[in-house]
């Protein structure tokens, strides 16, 4: 008898979630890309902790005034803030970022994006932590803000340069310049992103209206936000 219960109270609940309409099914989810990367979207913080988590990243990369001074060059910038590899993610590795871009010495409002899929060269492991992409060029920047999937690495055409503290070749002749901070991580950090789109309902949610990248990077969007404003006053200009 009871056996029987659990079964009708298992097709009552498929079928409840069978009639949810597809508008409030896919609410979290981006407005385009692979499923890896809506897997991600769905474990996002919200737009305004994902911004003030950028802004500690942030911080802690201009505690190496080296990197500081490549950031003052950069087209632009995508921050990571936690960005997870192995079992924390479905679909095996991801995170939530923020892009901003860099033009007469201001820093655009942050746009929102979620990565589906990530390699970290050689590694053992699961890995957690901050990841940030400097935007050296004007092709990597206009790459990230024109595709609608875009991907970090040399099947872009763009030279990816991991920054090192301690290095000697000089970085700042890469498209991009990876820096992180992760923990887990053995062996060299070669990052490779791939599945980066955009995601419009968190820039929806935070703007308040449906705005593209170009949009917001181009000065068209006012945040108007304490922590949007925070996060650009950090950022060396």
């Amino acid at each position: 008898m009871n056996r029987l219960l659990y079964t009708v109270a298992a097709m009552a609940l498929v079928g409840s979630i069978a009639t949810v309409p597809a508008e409030a099914r896919n609410a979290n989810m981006p407005a385009s890309g692979s499923s890896q990367a809506q897997a991600t979207a769905q474990q996002a913080p919200n737009a305004d902790q994902l911004v003030r988590d950028a802004t500690r990243t942030v911080q802690e990369m201009k505690r190496d005034q080296k990197f500081a001074g490549y950031m003052k060059k950069a087209k632009g910038i995508f921050i990571v803030p936690t960005m997870v590899k192995g079992s924390l993610i479905v679909g095996g590795a991801g995170g939530q970022g923020v892009l901003l871009a860099h033009k007469n010495g201001q820093w655009s409002e942050p746009a929102f994006f979620s990565l589906g899929s990530v390699s970290f060269g050689a590694q053992a492991g699961g890995a957690a932590g901050p990841v940030a992409f400097l935007l050296m060029s004007d092709k990597a920047l206009n790459d990230f803000v024109e595709s609608n999937n875009f991907s970090l690495n040399a099947n872009a055409g763009l030279t990816i340069v991991t920054y090192s503290a301690h290095g000697q070749a000089d970085v700042g002749k890469g498209d991009v310049i990876v820096w992180s901070n992760m923990s887990g991580l053995q062996g060299s950090l070669n990052v490779s992103a791939t599945d980066i789109v955009r995601n419009g309902n968190e820039d929806h949610n935070y703007y308040g209206r449906d705005i593209s990248t170009k949009q917001i990077i181009a000065g068209q969007a006012t945040a108007a936000k304490p922590e949007a404003n925070k996060l650009k006053s950090e950022l060396p200009s």
